[in-house]
């Protein structure tokens, strides 16, 4: 079983900038493509609810 990235625990994270990755988005974005290639249908389309949820959390809505 994977366990699916969350937000890191401390203070709120910083506002990131089109220069700088966000490791969370890339975390989920890892993740859905792993579930993806084990045909799970399930946990990929969980994977995009709680990358949508962190970018309107973390960064105000965008979308890259």
């Amino acid at each position: 079983m994977v366990t699916l990235p969350g937000p890191p625990p401390g203070p709120a994270p910083r506002r990131q900038t089109d220069a700088e990755p966000c490791q969370a988005c890339e975390e989920f974005d890892l993740a859905e493509a792993v579930a993806r290639a084990e045909h799970d249908a399930s946990r990929e389309t969980d994977c995009r609810v709680l990358r949508r949820r962190h970018q309107q959390a973390d960064h105000g809505g965008q979308q890259p």
